[in-house]
């Protein structure tokens, strides 16, 4: 009897259960000169993905978290933003995100420009809050017929 092993991808988006996220009402939007990490690009070609951890500056936009903000302080992205797309790309948005302030997400799927999984610090999970559940992402399903 001959078996067939198929392999399905799991785990390529940060968030483990839709239903349970977390929308705010109002978004946000971004201050690109505050992501400066190499991780986001070079100025004027940054891309700042979906699942970023985010704060509000004193002038309320969105900067990258730190890790020293008081519980529930920041939040996650739920769109990339692409600065200068080009034209046609469907990617991105004109600098403003939805943003998640709760939910079940899969920790390690978060981005990260090392491509290792992430682990995130006590500090972000608590700017981020009570109001996330974090769980390891399955990487995949294998299913032997």
């Amino acid at each position: 009897m001959s078996r067939t092993v198929t392999t399905y991808g799991l785990g390529v988006k940060f968030t483990a259960d839709e239903q349970s996220l977390q929308r705010i009402a109002l978004g946000g939007t971004v201050k690109l000169a505050s992501f400066t990490d190499a991780k986001f690009g070079t100025a004027g070609s940054r891309v700042i993905p979906a699942g970023t951890i985010v704060t509000r500056d004193t002038d309320k936009t969105l900067i990258p978290a730190a890790g020293t903000e008081a519980a529930g302080k920041a939040f996650l992205m739920a769109s990339d933003v692409v600065e200068n797309p080009l034209p046609g790309t469907g990617r991105g948005s004109d600098l403003t995100t939805g943003l998640y302030a709760g939910g079940v997400i899969y920790e390690d799927q978060l981005p990260d420009a090392t491509g290792t999984p992430k682990v995130l610090s006590s500090g972000l999970k608590t700017a981020l809050g009570t109001n996330f559940i974090y769980q390891a992402s399955q990487g995949s399903l294998v299913v032997t017929e």
